[in-house]
């Protein structure tokens, strides 16, 4: 794999694309530790405004704001460059910081730029009343992908086309490309150390085994206090160590309330403050006309598939977790509602993952690990499953398999599939 000491990253392609935000402040969300900071300084210095970074848990700029509520027009206005970029990191962790947003971008938002960074807050707040509505447009930043890390521009996701037989086309077209030579290490070396920067990049097991049991304290001990009344943080700590054996089947909520001693609806709502922190995300079940389909219990994953038990268990979740990114990516450009989901009946009856948009499957996905016989549910997935056509892949963990079956099904190795998502 190529080494460099920026790695482009894909968000940047759209966020920053003047024909979807136009003059918007543009907000950055996402884990910690996931590269949002050096990306963030990366783009100040290609545009000569390095100097214009601002993190609001750095006293000094606490105290130049209360001093000045425009501190930063005069370092602006000094570099003598037309739009300058300005970075708030973590503003969001501030009293009022919506209104300091709104002050500043009514001010200067027609001769400066903002770039606005943040983890949980940053995207909970449009759950709430939003002062800033028509202000900004919100992007997700996932840990790194292959391209990224490979350092090859992936082509247009075939997920953006609106009819069907062009998806199919493009998705035909893409993931019958040749390799580049360095994806499958990548894939490999995502999949022994996980998707973010500093693990991945150190590339030593001990090293990465210290890295993700402290980033679960951290996150948990951190930044689980500063967004939530949560105070039972050992239970929290113990529900994650839950998890892992659980990862590929529906969640028993009620089973496991028992076994944390704990109410059904605390439970939930651990989960759901794990979500906020982009630990992990749920697969809710598809709820189309699915004859005996379940309708009630989700799969949570982790966004940082290390956690995963290896095998199986860990090959689901990381693809589980690339299609999830892409589905907040193509939502963050704009192309349409996309969602989620898996299919499982009252008799066993399954297919791992169906990504709708608009409310309307597009695609199935299978993942086996070894097995390369088409699986029957994802053969049979139009005439059982849904009312319309979709584009079904069956992903195994084996490589060079590309094979091609009726009604647009494919079996495809996890180094093709993954590098054609965003």
């Amino acid at each position: 794999m190529k080494s460099n000491n920026y790695i482009p990253r894909t968000v940047e392609d759209y966020a920053f694309d003047e024909t979807l935000v136009g003059r918007h402040m543009v907000f950055l969300a996402g884990p910690r530790q996931v590269g949002k900071t050096v990306l963030s300084k990366h783009w100040l210095k290609k545009h000569g405004c390095i100097s214009l970074y601002f993190n609001w848990d750095d006293i000094s700029t606490r105290r130049a704001y209360f001093a000045d509520s425009r501190f930063f027009e005069s370092p602006a206005r000094s570099l003598g460059i037309q739009d300058p970029w300005i970075v708030f990191d973590e503003i969001h962790k501030r009293k009022r910081w919506r209104d300091i947003l709104k002050g500043a971008y009514d001010l200067f938002g027609h001769e400066f730029r903002f770039l606005i960074t943040g983890s949980a807050r940053l995207d909970l707040f449009r759950r709430s009343g939003d002062s800033l509505i028509g202000r900004y447009n919100l992007f997700h930043m996932m840990p790194l992908n292959i391209a990224e890390i490979t350092h090859v521009k992936s082509a247009d996701c075939f997920l953006k086309q609106r009819q069907f037989h062009k998806l199919t086309a493009s998705f035909d077209n893409n993931i019958s490309r040749r390799l580049a030579p360095d994806i499958i290490d990548a894939c490999d070396a995502l999949l022994r150390y996980g998707p973010f920067p500093e693990p991945f990049l150190r590339q030593n097991i001990r090293f990465c085994r210290k890295w993700h049991q402290d980033y679960l304290t951290l996150v948990i001990r951190e930044e689980l206090r500063d967004v939530s009344r949560v105070t039972e943080l050992d239970k929290i700590e113990n529900l994650l160590l839950l998890l892992p054996p659980r990862i590929m089947a529906p969640l028993s909520m009620a089973k496991l309330a028992r076994e944390l001693e704990a109410a059904h609806t605390t439970v939930k709502n651990w989960l759901e403050q794990l979500k906020r922190l982009y630990l992990i995300f749920p697969v809710p079940p598809w709820t189309g006309r699915v004859a005996r389909g379940l309708r009630k219990e989700k799969k949570w994953y982790f966004l940082d598939w290390y956690y995963a038990p290896e095998g199986a268990a860990r090959l689901e979740n990381m693809t589980a977790t690339y299609l999830y990114r892409a589905c907040l990516a193509m939502t963050d450009m704009g192309y349409g509602n996309y969602r989620l989901y898996y299919v499982r009946t009252l008799d066993k009856k399954e297919i791992d993952f169906v990504v709708a948009r608009d409310n309307s499957p597009v695609m199935a996905v299978e993942v086996k690990s070894g097995d390369l016989k088409l699986s029957r549910s994802l053969k049979n997935r139009n005439k059982r499953f849904f009312d319309s056509s979709t584009l079904g892949v069956q992903v195994v963990d084996q490589r060079n398999v590309l094979q091609k079956y009726a009604n647009d099904t494919w079996v495809v190795s996890v180094e093709r599939f993954l590098p054609v998502l965003v």
